[in-house]
């Protein structure tokens, strides 16, 4: 994975929306403006995520429940004994039976599948993306005194770019 992180000053913070909140909570005190202007945004980007957390949780829950039911729920279906008198009728019951079983694990195991990737395409659709992140670094930028810089693809402890791609011919 590409490292990536937050630097203002000599500090250098995790690239996430709680990465700036950890930031932003250190200029409560000392610059009240930069808060008050920014932590309506972070509190609404911190909601986005939680909101997304939801929603796949949800999705997750939901669909192994149905997909649990589908492995492990449906009817007993026992067959008839070769001796039974009612043996065609009592077959054909029986074949009913797992007819249904069928039918109700597929049924069951599509909604939980679906309400899986349902959950995950929420949480997607819903979670801040990266460009939140760069518009809450540029306008910390026209607010502060300090340049906020979002760093990605480079690792400072081992003083290298991570990933890349050169080809030549």
């Amino acid at each position: 994975m590409t490292p990536d992180h937050l630097e203002v000053g000599n500090q250098v913070l995790d690239a996430s929306v709680s990465g700036f909140r950890a930031y932003l909570e250190t200029k409560r005190a000392t610059d009240p403006r930069l808060f008050a202007e920014l932590d309506p945004k972070v509190a609404s980007l911190e909601s986005r995520a939680g909101a997304g957390r939801a929603a796949f949780v949800a999705g997750l829950i939901l669909g192994l429940a149905a997909t649990g039911y589908a492995i492990f729920g449906g009817r007993t279906c026992t067959g008839p004994a070769v001796t039974d008198p009612n043996f065609a009728a009592d077959s054909a019951a029986w074949n009913a039976c797992n007819q249904d079983n069928v039918s109700t694990k597929a049924t069951f195991g599509l909604i939980g599948v679906s309400a899986i990737a349902l959950g995950g395409l929420g949480w997607w659709a819903i979670a801040p993306k990266r460009s939140d992140l760069f518009d809450l670094v540029n306008a910390h930028n026209a607010l502060a005194h300090d340049s906020m810089r979002l760093q990605i693809g480079y690792d400072p402890a081992s003083r290298l770019a991570m990933g890349g791609l050169s080809t030549s011919f």
